[in-house]
């Protein structure tokens, strides 16, 4: 086995790792990574039913879709990330408690007494520490985790406060549970530095042969190159979610308004509006210029302001009507 502890904190290029790993060796791995500010989602989720939009994109946080199933879940500085890839021989050699066990004992040895729970999570008294997913490519299995050491807890639930109610999908749910730092269960808590080795120390002494794995600059070009056709972008990110539609209610200029858009591989399919701003021969326009459109704020934003002008409605209050939208 070898190990990898990451010097880039960018979660698109730690995800794409995952990924270049896991199909491009046949040896097994274990990867170590700390993400900037981000939220992971699962790969069938339903992007924007599981963050708050206005938070994200105000706060500059990066959203990247991940290989393996799941819920969704913030990452940050105080937030150590673990991946292991191995080969497997069978389907029985699938288990998140396989997995997990290393981890579990790791942190058993700096007097962290945490249990496994049937949502493949990690708890410690009764508190998520913890959550893991999996992806089987082959004959290779990715099995990867979130250890929570000193993340700022306020952040992640402002980032994941979304408002479900406004769309309808059979795309995967996040479920929200307690959750609470390591750092809190220690009396003399070591730096994320510190615990990052602790818990690399643990794995190397229980596989003596793990030695270290450095990414030559071919390979780097490789997962940059993944990052920037893949992972980095909002087709992949957004656009693939399930086919949902988003139905939100509000006010534009004064009046109530009724939106419900048809959305598929990301994209616009259909738009109808109920409103007293728009007659009904507009409203048929506005369909026919969102048609395709990317269900995205900057897009929207663009073809709601040539429609505006092009029919010189004035008196409609741009960001209301975009607002309606997302």
């Amino acid at each position: 086995m070898y190990y990898l502890v990451s010097s880039s904190n960018d979660p698109y290029f730690n995800i794409a790792s995952e990924e270049y790993l896991l199909k491009n060796f046949t040896e097994e791995f274990f990867l170590l990574y700390i993400n900037e500010p981000s939220i992971i989602v699962g790969k069938h989720q339903n992007t924007l039913s599981e963050i708050n939009l206005d938070y994200v994109e105000a706060n500059g946080i990066k959203v990247v879709r991940r290989l393996s199933g799941g819920g969704t879940v913030f990452h940050d500085s105080g937030n150590l990330n673990f991946c292991f890839i191995r080969n497997i021989a069978a389907n029985e050699d699938i288990s998140f408690k396989r997995f997990t066990q290393p981890i579990v004992n790791a942190l058993a040895t700096i007097g962290i007494k945490a249990t496994f729970s049937g949502r493949h999570d990690l708890l410690v008294n009764g508190k998520k520490i913890s959550g893991n997913a999996m992806h089987v490519f082959k004959k290779r299995v990715l099995s990867h985790g979130t250890l929570l050491y000193n993340s700022q807890i306020g952040r992640l639930s402002s980032a994941l406060k979304s408002n479900p109610s406004f769309f309808q999908d059979k795309a995967v749910k996040s479920n929200r549970s307690r959750v609470a730092n390591i750092s809190s269960f220690l009396s003399s808590p070591p730096s994320i530095e510190e615990f990052t080795l602790q818990i690399l120390g643990h794995i190397r002494e229980v596989n003596p042969d793990a030695k270290p794995y450095t990414f030559s600059g071919e390979e780097l070009a490789a997962i940059e190159q993944l990052q920037k056709e893949k992972f980095g972008t909002w087709e992949w990110n957004y656009g693939y979610s399930p086919k949902y539609v988003f139905r939100k209610d509000g006010l534009v200029s004064g009046k109530t308004a009724s939106l419900s858009l048809k959305i598929e591989k990301g994209r616009i399919k259909t738009v109808e509006l109920k409103s007293e701003i728009l007659p009904a021969e507009l409203v048929k326009a506005l369909s026919g210029k969102l048609m395709d459109t990317f269900h995205e704020r900057k897009d929207i934003k663009e073809k709601l302001q040539q429609f505006l002008k092009e029919n010189e409605l004035k008196s409609i209050k741009m960001e209301e009507l975009l607002n309606l939208f997302l």
